[in-house]
């Protein structure tokens, strides 16, 4: 919580302008901030009151030349770089009208890296069939309204390509390749990348596939899903999941004590669309939710050392911290797995855990744990792998899940 001053003549730019370097010998001590509330600092330096806040944001429809007056770096970024020249002529090669809208926002890291190196493959390509539209979205992603609900905003930078007055495809706060400008190059082609996530991750364990069925048999819902360690010695879990016409994406992650770290869960149900990521820090578990139909929701509960984050992600209903005992008690959050709800509340789980026993399922035969858990709202019951961590069968809500099929990495 200190506070330093140096002459801005000891900085040495990038030549992107987006980094600096200098020389901490030439810092001189000028006293301690103080957070005012959220991430709001003041501090006194050189007799002047300083208040620092978040930067809330450019909004609603600009032009170029708007754009860069007001987050002049940018127009650094895309000076200084070098688009994909594939992906630049496939872009310039595209011979349908076509409207891409770039919705950022000037206070956000991830539309700083991206937009600018659109802006450049865009131009470079300078195919005059191509309609650009930018939209300045704020950080509270409550304005501008006519945009951020109708256009299923829930993260930036997001990239929409339409034509005829129907979206064919949208790029998401990242790409899934290693550019932005593939991507778009790829959905002209007709051709939505399958983004495999932006968190860190190390490498795959396992993969594999549940068949989500009825008491009767018949299939509801399925799910695909890739297992990673993470470099701290912990677990990521990718779900795909389908149950009609929803679609949920999940990211679950958990250290190496099976503590819960992070969760994001995506949904999409027809036109509409909302995501909500998880953070744990410490004790404190916050939940962010963004969506054209919920709005914003903020939530922030304490949690304790011990508890359990309860995704939609069948894969990650093994990663409860185990116990020495066969009856222990843990808190649970819940995430909702209807598109409706995006946040829910801690309660009191009671486990029982069986001996080791031996299931058959149609990936095969496996030894397992028998691990029932009750809730004051249901009771769920989990057959999870011994060596893998994962159920091979699960029963909640009278749906049961059935792993499908498996496969080991042979990195493992």
């Amino acid at each position: 919580r200190t506070v330093n001053t140096i002459s801005k003549d000891a900085f040495q730019f990038g030549a992107d302008r987006t980094s600096a370097t200098c020389d901490l010998s030439a810092l001189r001590p000028a006293g301690k901030f103080t957070r005012v509330d959220g991430p709001v600092y003041a501090f006194v330096a050189s007799g002047k009151l300083v208040l620092i806040r978040s930067h809330p944001g450019a909004t609603g429809e600009m032009s170029l030349d708007k754009l860069w007056e007001t987050v002049p770096v940018w127009r650094s970024v895309m000076k200084n770089y070098e688009p994909n020249a594939e992906a630049v002529s496939r872009i310039k090669a595209d011979d349908k009208d076509t409207t891409v809208t770039l919705a950022f926002g000037t206070w956000c890291p991830d539309s700083k890296n991206y937009v600018p190196r659109l802006l450049k493959a865009l131009n470079a390509a300078g195919n005059p069939r191509i309609q650009l539209k930018l939209i300045g979205i704020d950080n509270q992603f409550r304005e501008p309204v006519a945009s951020v609900q109708p256009l299923r905003i829930t993260n930036v930078p997001t990239v929409i390509i339409e034509r005829d007055g129907r979206e064919v495809g949208r790029i998401v706060e990242t790409p899934a390749a290693k550019t932005i400008e593939e991507d778009l190059a790829a959905i002209l082609g007709g051709k939505q990348p399958i983004h495999n996530g932006r968190w860190e991750r190390g490498p795959r364990i396992a993969s594999g596939t549940y068949s989500y069925r009825e008491r009767g048999g018949k299939e509801v819902g399925a799910e695909s899903w890739d297992l990673f360690s993470t470099p701290e010695g912990g677990f990521l879990v990718h779900s795909r999941i389908t149950s009609g016409d929803l679609s949920t994406d999940v990211f679950h992650r958990v250290e190496a004590s099976r503590r819960p770290s992070f969760a994001e869960v995506t949904k999409l149900h027809g036109n509409d669309r909302t995501r909500t990521r998880f953070n744990v820090e410490g004790n404190t578990l916050t939940a962010r939710t963004r969506g054209s139909v919920s709005g914003v929701i903020a939530q922030t509960l304490e949690v304790p050392e011990r508890f359990f984050i309860s995704s939609p992600a069948v894969a990650a209903q093994g990663f409860m911290q185990s116990s020495n005992v066969t009856r222990y008690q843990i808190s649970t959050y819940p995430t909702p797995t209807e598109f409706e709800n995006a946040t829910a509340l801690l309660s009191l789980a009671a486990c029982e855990t069986g001996d080791e026993e031996s299931v058959r399922v149609p990936a095969g035969e496996f030894r397992v744990r028998h691990i029932t858990r009750k809730t004051e709202r249901e009771k769920t019951e989990w057959w999870i792998d011994v060596k893998l961590g994962v159920p091979v069968k699960g029963q909640s809500r009278g749906v049961e899940y059935v792993l499908k099929s498996l496969e080991i990495s042979s990195a493992r």
